[in-house]
């Protein structure tokens, strides 16, 4: 995954690797496991749940309970779905998680901007309220940053996750997937009235709309009916996530907000006193210019001098 400009964003990226890190061999192993217990207990005919615990779980420092139940009995599809929705849950409070976090650390933000963050643009499928793009304007309004637009937003936009143009479509889709996990944690799974507008307002998007590498994986969601949901929607929720969160990183990367973020960042380097004095050779002043960046938790800049300025003006070099 590539950088981010924000520590919150940088947070993000390191638990939503740990927790795909961990969910897809995890799914890969309870299907290997599935078809072990199946084949111990065809070879000896009358295994009990004991003789499977002692079986399979010694070792483990946990008990191996009703593997009959769970390895036998139970449809492989069902204990994706289950895994499915455990992956959406976390995921989706990665978002909330980050959300909360990168308007309260960044300078003076409205806090209302983590709600509409997750939610499409104001007029969007007749939505009378503020979303992800009416967030960037505001933003934008309060000021660009010509510095930072210069030195850091050509790098953090130039990610390959970087899907701007695509923020209200993807949005839609992450609505999708919210409320199919509202309806799981509150009606048992079974589709709250607005899970199915969720539904009817995703159901014609594809690929070119989301800018994403297949179309959405679906289905269909009506009130009062039993949801179903898979592994490889999960697996589309997550890239939706990782997308919404790189690209609006990218964006605020090149705001006020951002350059006091970076200065503060900057100002509280333990080793700032060190490399005040700028090499006179230009080649050399870039390279320290871009180690500086680097060593504070940055990208190198596209345009070293743009940050020479920034520093020069806040007295942190000269």
């Amino acid at each position: 995954m590539q950088q981010f400009f924000f520590s919150a964003s940088k947070e993000f990226g390191a638990e939503i690797t740990r927790l795909l890190d961990f969910v897809h061999p995890a799914t890969v192993a309870l299907w290997n496991l599935r078809w072990q217990v199946q084949g111990f207990v065809a070879a000896t005919g009358n295994a009990t749940d004991d003789d499977l615990s002692e079986r399979f779980g010694s070792g483990s420092g946990f008990p191996a309970r009703n593997l009959k139940k769970s390895c036998i009995e139970t449809p492989w599809a069902e204990q994706t779905e289950q895994f499915a929705q455990i992956v959406a849950a976390n995921v989706i409070a990665l978002y909330e998680s980050w959300a909360e976090e990168v308007f309260s650390e960044t300078i003076n933000m409205n806090p209302k901007y983590k709600k509409w963050v997750q939610f499409p643009s104001r007029g969007v499928n007749g939505r009378r309220h503020e979303g992800i793009r009416d967030t960037l304007a505001e933003i934008r309004s309060a000021g660009i940053s010509p510095e930072m637009r210069s030195a850091f937003f050509p790098v953090y936009s130039a990610s390959k996750w970087n899907g701007v143009a695509h923020l209200d479509e993807m949005t839609v889709l992450y609505r999708y997937h919210k409320e199919i996990r509202n309806s799981f944690m509150h009606s048992g799974g079974r589709a709250s009235d607005l899970a199915e507008t969720a539904w009817s307002n995703v159901s014609g998007l594809t690929r070119a709309d989301v800018g994403g590498r297949r179309n959405p994986i679906l289905t269909q969601v009506t009130e009062g009916q039993r949801i179903s949901y898979s592994m490889e929607q999960a697996s589309d929720l997550a890239a939706v996530i990782i997308r919404l969160i790189h690209s609006i990183d990218a964006e605020l990367s090149s705001s006020m907000y951002a350059e006091q973020y970076f200065l503060e960042s900057w100002s509280s380097w333990s080793e700032r006193g060190k490399y005040k004095e700028l090499p006179s050779d230009p080649i050399q002043r870039d390279r320290r210019i871009a180690k500086i960046c680097r060593k504070v938790g940055f990208v190198t800049p596209a345009n070293p001098a743009a940050v020479i300025a920034l520093g020069r003006k806040a007295g942190f070099v000269h």
